[in-house]
């Protein structure tokens, strides 16, 4: 039997990679429902509004301590051109 965190993390990560090539729509937090990507911590290089993986940041909330790393932005964090 698969590890249902692993399945959820796989899903996450193929909605992220599918937002970023254009083949999701982003969404935008509202108040009346909580983004997943809320309770996620994404990171950026030079522009503060646009996350590595793609995501737009402009209305997100900043990280919280303890808030799970977004997969996609850490993997390209190390090819970061600002770092």
């Amino acid at each position: 039997m698969a590890d249902p965190f692993l399945v959820a993390l796989d899903q996450a990560t193929r909605t992220v990679v599918a937002r970023v090539r254009g083949e999701l729509p982003t969404v935008a937090p509202t108040a009346a429902v909580a983004s997943p990507s809320e309770a996620i911590t994404h990171y950026y290089c030079c522009d503060p509004n646009r996350a590595l993986c793609g995501l737009d940041l402009r209305h997100m909330p900043p990280a919280g301590d303890g808030e799970q790393d977004c997969v996609v932005c850490v993997d390209l964090d190390a090819d970061c051109p600002c770092a």
